[in-house]
Formats: C-alpha cells, structure tokens, sequence
C-alpha cells in the first residue's frame, strides 16, 4: 500500500484529476458519498459559493476520495472511518471550518485528543483530523503544518513511502507551523 516515490504521487493526483474531470462531465456521481449530490449543492448555495466555486470544491473533494479514500459527508468535508476527517478551506477562505462554523484562531483550531495537519503553513488550506490511532495517508507534497493535541505524551510518528517511520515529534503538546510533507506520506498519530 506504501508508494515508492513522491513522482509516483504526483502522477496518481494528476490521474485522479482527470477520473473526476471526466466523471463530472459525464453525470457520474461519487460513489463515497452519504448525502444525494443535491444536498451538496444545496449546502453550497447557502454558502453562497458560485456554480463555478462549487464544482471546483467537488473536484477537490474527489481527489482526495481517491487518494486518502473515506466518505462524503458535506459540501467540504470527509469522513475517515472512525478515524478521523478532512475537512477542506471552502474558496476565499484561508482555513479549513466546519460548514456552518465560525472560523476560530489558530490556538482553537486543533481541538482536545486530536492529530492536526494542514495542507498550508501556518495552519490554513484543507485540513486532517484524527482522533483514533491509525496511519493517516498525507496527500501533500509542499511545506504545511501541524498540531498534536492529543493527550499529554502521546507521539506522533511521520513515515516516508515505505512505511517507515524517519521522525517523531517530542509528544503532546507539540506544533510545527512551518512542516515539510514532501517526504512524509504517513502520519501515526500515536
């Protein structure tokens, strides 16, 4: 399951890109949903995003459905199992939220027992949430950020393509605001 290299990686994304493109021009909806297609665009009109900031958040939503796996369960959000979640910065906005949630500080971002990483430094862009223990896929190949706010002590593994794990943070509480992921394609949250 572990990739060989971050060109492998890269190329999968482009793939995936294009299995969406063509999905979406055909009427296909995303297999990996729990909501009809309807309720998502309902929840991005409320929003007010435009057809045009819509579509490209589903194109995004289905890329990472096809990298990480999981399931549909908003407009901007993905359910990992029992895991954990990705949620994804809707567009004009700099960090990851809850639809319907007001945005909060970067201290408040990452709640209670729970891993965060972003797609961005300093905590913006699209965010993963995990809470239970288990090996996280990390679809990001530039700099990014991340919280452990898990329990006191818990340590937070990050593991190259083969599974490996090559660095630890020192334990809860810990942050890097400023992250490398292009050698990081894991992270076991404990």
């Amino acid at each position: 399951m572990f990739m060989r290299n971050g060109a492998k990686r890269a190329a999968i994304a482009v793939f995936a890109v294009g299995l969406c493109v063509l999905a979406t021009g055909t009427g296909a909806a995303t297999a990996a949903s729990t909501a009809a297609p309807d309720e998502f665009t309902r929840q991005a009109k409320s929003l007010g995003l435009t057809t045009a900031e819509a579509h490209g958040l589903q194109q995004r939503v289905d890329v990472y459905l096809a990298q990480t796996g999981g399931t549909q369960v908003a407009v901007n959000k993905i359910r990992l199992g029992d895991s954990g979640e990705i949620l994804l910065s809707l567009p004009g906005q700099e960090t990851a939220r809850t639809v319907n949630a007001p945005n909060k500080p970067a201290s408040e971002l990452c709640p209670g027992n729970t891993m965060c990483a972003w797609k961005g430094t300093w905590y913006t862009g699209d965010r993963i949430n995990m809470w239970a223990c288990y090996n996280f896929r990390i679809p990001w190949l530039e700099n990014g950020s991340w919280i452990n706010n898990q329990s006191t002590g818990t340590v937070a593994n990050f593991l190259d393509d083969y599974g490996v794990s090559k660095w630890h943070d020192k334990g809860a509480f810990d942050q890097d605001p400023d992250a490398p992921w292009y050698w990081v394609h894991w992270v076991k949250n404990c």
